[in-house]
């Protein structure tokens, strides 16, 4: 009895000496954001990893192995978003407003007093954070003097691309706002360079700006901690793993560094919980089918113009199809076919048989968890990577898309009609969904073992691309160029000055002879 109890003890210990602790820092008060946090928080505890997540949503339940971090302090930040949707889409629009709103989040979440305790005084292992116009973030791991896990959840873009120094493929694979279809024509590959090009410019311009910020939110963090802060060169380019929420099944295939590792739809459940007996018994008895719509956790219905409610409920109003609809507030004269509710359990409502279409924002979250159910998608893009995650529903085969305006329903109805008449769409979403299920291993399974491998390797080194080496203009051989251009121009000049040479001597000897001819 004794000797069982001494081996439990053995193994008890070598489980701890295996496990690590990670903070894991997704600040960005969207549920959407939150979702991909949590993502990587179960693969941690899965993993038997101890976490701390700084969330701005807490959790009410514990949970073994979690300690959270509140910086609930952000949440007033999108609260001030709460406005029209037309207002929201031209806010969206513009690209600076855009950068402000995410850096605000960051500078605003290291304010709070249980993450800066954390920094100053935690011991941990790894950080991750999330990629969103971030680039102040590399400052957790600067300080704490641990490997860096980025997460991206969304497709690779530009920015990424320079920062892991990514094979570019700016010719033949369209970036992450541009949804040509591949090959791309002339036009959408100049546009693709266009995009390159503006990313790159708009970097290089707030470069000095975001230095700036990292030193101020960091530098009182890494002096209390006693440690030295880094540059933020140092820091922003010492990124040991991106993670990327893509798959090929929806994206365009990229040359990746041994560093970024793709984990499309790391997010989803293991297992679908099962819908509210209400929610069941109403799918249940739908066989004509279930028309599902949602705009998402930022993006709210009730939020649409007064016109577009009445218009887009006499629509659906005409449908034999049961509609389930995530509406925030009460609407009056509602037809019998539509429900309406606050919340809705979307992957747990995308799992039942009986749902034809999903009328979406085109968001990539519901963008992968309609795929991996297999539910054709109707897109109302607003903004960020929407519209182009639209197109690319459409290209694929799987989905169609509208354009968001006030006098919208009347399109909704023409795409609606189309859909639900032809089951290409509903076979191409099975077809795309198999290909989406089918890996050698598990996305969070991926997350876990590679993060483990950023700190068993002490940044995961020997995975990282060596062109990092070089300076830029060394990645782009413009010096191989500059010197070719350069035995070209002498090349030139050698010829010009050989021919010269030669001429003269020609058309010298003739004047000779011609002035010995009048002199005779």
């Amino acid at each position: 009895m004794r000797l069982w109890l001494w081996a439990a003890c053995l193994l008890q210990g070598l489980w701890c000496l295996s496990a690590y602790h990670v903070l894991v820092v997704f600040p960005v008060p969207s549920r959407s954001h939150n979702a991909l946090g949590k993502g990587v928080v179960d693969a941690l505890l899965q993993a038997g990893h101890e976490v701390s997540w700084a969330t701005p949503y807490p959790p009410k339940e514990k949970v073994k192995n979690l300690n959270i971090i509140d910086v609930s302090i952000t949440t007033p930040i999108i609260d001030a978003l709460e406005t029209s949707m037309e207002m929201m889409v031209k806010m969206a629009m513009n690209f600076t407003q855009l950068k402000t709103y995410t850096r605000t989040i960051s500078k605003t979440a290291i304010t709070a007093p249980a993450l800066r305790d954390a920094v100053i005084k935690g011991q941990f292992d790894a950080v991750v954070t999330e990629y969103f116009f971030s680039e102040t973030d590399a400052g957790y791991a600067a300080v704490l003097k641990v490997p860096w896990i980025q997460v991206n959840g969304v497709m690779m873009n530009p920015v990424l691309e320079d920062q892991m120094d990514e094979v570019r493929s700016i010719s033949t694979v369209p970036q992450l706002f541009n949804s040509a279809v591949m090959p791309m024509p002339f036009l959408n590959r100049l546009l693709n360079s266009f995009m390159y090009l503006t990313m790159a410019a708009d970097k290089w311009m707030d470069w000095s700006e975001i230095s700036s910020m990292y030193k101020e939110m960091f530098a009182p963090l890494a002096s209390a901690r006693g440690t030295s802060l880094p540059s933020f060169d140092e820091a922003y380019y010492n990124v040991s793993v991106l993670l990327v929420n893509s798959h090929g099944s929806y994206a365009p295939a990229l040359s990746l560094p041994p560093n970024v590792v793709e984990v499309g739809g790391y997010h989803l459940k293991d297992s679908v919980p099962p819908l509210p007996k209400d929610l069941q018994e109403l799918l249940d008895g739908s066989p004509q089918g279930v028309v599902y719509f949602s705009m998402g956790s930022v993006l709210k219905s009730a939020k649409f113009p007064d016109v577009t409610k009445r218009e887009l409920l006499q629509v659906l109003g005409e449908l034999k199809q049961t509609v389930l609809w995530k509406f925030e507030e009460q609407l009056e004269n509602m037809p019998k076919n539509v429900h309406i509710r606050s919340w809705m359990p979307q992957d747990s409502i995308l799992a039942h048989p009986n749902v034809k279409v999903f009328i979406t924002h085109g968001g990539l979250l519901s963008t992968l968890e309609a795929l991996n159910s297999g539910v054709p998608l109707l897109a109302v893009p607003i903004f960020g990577d929407q519209p182009a995650n639209a197109e690319r529903i459409a290209l694929a085969g799987f989905g169609r898309h509208i354009k968001f305006r006030p006098e919208m329903a009347q399109d909704l109805k023409v795409e609606l009609r189309e859909m639900l008449s032809n089951d290409s769409y509903l076979k191409k979403a099975k077809s795309l969904s198999s290909l989406f299920h089918n890996r050698v291993v598990p996305p969070k399974k991926l997350i876990s073992r590679y993060i483990e491998l950023a700190i068993e390797t002490n940044g995961a080194y020997h995975l990282r691309s060596s062109s990092r080496l070089y300076p830029w203009y060394q990645r782009w051989m413009l010096d191989q160029l500059a010197l070719v251009l350069l035995v070209l121009l002498l090349a030139f000049l050698a010829l010009r000055f050989a021919f010269r040479a030669v001429s003269n001597k020609i058309w010298g000897n003739k004047s000779i002879k011609v002035n010995k001819v009048k002199k005779n």
